[in-house]
């Protein structure tokens, strides 16, 4: 079983030894959290706070809805790395599928995006988005996903795999209707805490 905590090392030492630590969720809206009170950067503090109850953390939302990886490059210096965090999370792709950037294009821009966020030693992990309900778009945007567990494995950072994540619980007899805000194709509080019960494993 592979030790994903070896991707967040130096962050899991900080928040063990009681420091304080700043963590940054990037993204369109699925990490912004699209019509819920909470999404899943909120649910992933809340455990690492239960966790490592003597650490300080700060977790910034720098999620937009909308927002494609073009924009996430355009952002990139001004919105990420000027807050110099201990980890990052990015996540795209949903947006780059429908506003036509090709996964080709797409695969450049994220990891180009990776790439800034590793040379500003960050430590970093990579999220995959969730099932779509409709299969046709689903099926569609698959091919991004797997983009992004690519470059993870090419630039050997953490891979959250979302989807997986979401078709396991699916399979196991959750319904994804009851995961998904109805007729939005985006997370529900339960949808979201699946996704940071993936991001704790790492910690």
């Amino acid at each position: 079983m592979e030790d994903k905590t070896r991707f967040t090392r130096r962050t899991v030492q900080e928040l063990s030894g009681g420091c304080d630590v700043k963590i940054l969720a990037f993204g369109d809206s699925i990490t912004a959290g699209f019509a819920v009170r909470h999404g899943f950067p909120h649910f992933w503090k809340q455990m690492l706070a239960d966790k490592y109850p003597e650490a300080r953390i700060k977790m910034i939302n720098a999620g937009t809805s909308g927002d494609t990886t073009l924009d996430g490059l355009s952002k990139l210096d001004w919105s990420v790395l000027s807050h110099n965090p201990d980890l990052i999370t990015v996540n795209f792709g949903i947006n780059d599928c429908f506003m036509g950037i090709s996964v080709e294009e797409f695969r450049s821009n994220f990891r180009e995006i990776a790439e800034k966020i590793i040379a500003n030693k960050s430590e970093l992990l990579l999220l995959s988005s969730q099932p779509l309900e409709t299969p046709g778009y689903d099926k569609l945007v698959l091919p991004y996903y797997q983009a992004v567990g690519e470059i993870a494995r090419e630039l050997d950072v953490g891979f959250v795999d979302v989807y997986k994540a979401w078709v396991d619980r699916v399979d196991k007899g959750t319904s994804l209707g009851s995961l998904i805000i109805p007729g939005l194709d985006h997370p529900n509080e339960e949808g979201y805490e699946i996704i940071a019960e993936e991001l704790i494993k790492f910690f």
